[in-house]
């Protein structure tokens, strides 16, 4: 499949994007996503608000990967059957796009798929109880599925491979970011032990939580894991405090801090690290392995674009939530 795809791009750009289509629903059918991973996907790609409607729910997603509140479907969408009783759409102003009936099939046979193969699966419970848009009774039924234990609960986020340990219920999910691993541990155990075997694999361990309130730990997993680095490739969303409130809420968003911090060279972002990792100039010569007075120039100058001094409480405050910004946009 590359390889065809790697000829097409040379020779008709279009018929390479239909088969880009293709290879990208065969990866979300391989990974065992659930209905509203599937959408998700089937938006990012389109650019379009996409939905699907069965006898039992109807799920819309936005482009930007929200779900949104579901509506009938209009006959002046593009629709297509799924099942004798679903149908999937592309909400479209105007003409439909190159790729809409080629996207529309493959959603169509992904979500046959999906549905033969994970009817009692444990990878859409696993999902099922993670959503936040899933119904009580929805979640309460997974949770018994899978059999969860009393108590407190953590969602882990991590890449989709490699997978955790068997007795560790997971399911990769289709998510603004891509597709992540969403495991289930015990609220008092540690991540790293469920992928003992593999080691440096980057997690993401969100808030304990009850069974009815995982969605929460999910979305605070997701923010982690986004906020690893290779340095720290394990990080708890309590270790956040007030940060992670921060993060919940900026959104898409970009504060004017971020933006200069961004606007920056990699070599001057270290050394503002290394300055309020290491709590004065000093430290952080030492570290750079630089001399004093060329660092004490340099953060000078930093300080004019800034517009404050990194040095003081506030300016301190103000750089590390700007750097917690800038991660999560990259």
């Amino acid at each position: 499949m590359q390889d065809l795809l790697g000829r097409l791009t040379a020779l008709d750009p279009d018929a390479s994007e239909t088969l880009k289509v293709v290879s990208y629903f065969d990866a979300l059918v391989a990974r065992s996503v659930g209905v509203e991973s599937m959408l998700r996907g089937a938006a990012v790609l389109s650019g379009a608000t996409v939905g699907h409607r069965d006898s039992r729910r109807c799920v819309r997603v936005r482009a930007d990967g929200v779900r949104i509140e579901p509506v009938e479907p209009s006959d002046a969408w593009n629709l297509r059957e799924s099942a004798p009783d679903a149908v999937v759409w592309i909400e479209r102003d105007g003409a439909a796009h190159a790729n809409d009936g080629m996207i529309l099939e493959r959603l169509a046979l992904a979500l046959g798929i999906i549905r033969a193969r994970r009817a009692g699966g444990a990878e859409s419970a696993v999902e099922l109880v993670i959503s936040a848009f899933s119904a009580a009774e929805e979640r309460a039924a997974a949770a018994a599925r899978l059999r969860l234990p009393a108590g407190r609960l953590r969602v882990v986020a991590s890449p989709p491979d490699p997978a955790p340990a068997e007795e560790h219920p997971s399911a990769v999910v289709a998510t603004r970011q891509g597709l992540v691993r969403a495991t289930l541990i015990g609220a008092d155990e540690r991540a790293e032990d469920a992928w003992a075997e593999t080691g440096g694999v980057r997690l993401g361990v969100g808030g304990a939580a009850l069974t009815e309130h995982l969605a929460d730990s999910w979305e605070s997993a997701l923010i982690a894991a986004r906020l690893t680095t290779p340095s720290e490739p394990v990080l708890v969303a309590d270790d956040l405090g007030a940060l992670l409130f921060i993060a919940q809420t900026a959104g898409g968003a970009q504060h004017p801090d971020a933006v200069a911090l961004a606007s920056l060279d990699n070599r001057s972002r270290e050394l503002l690290n290394a300055v309020v990792d290491g709590q004065s100039v000093r430290a952080a010569a030492v570290r750079l392995g630089r001399h004093h007075s060329s660092v004490q120039e340099r953060l000078a100058s930093l300080v004019e674009v800034l517009g404050y001094d990194p040095r003081t409480p506030l300016g301190q405050a103000r750089f590390v939530a700007a750097r917690l910004l800038l991660r999560l946009r990259d």
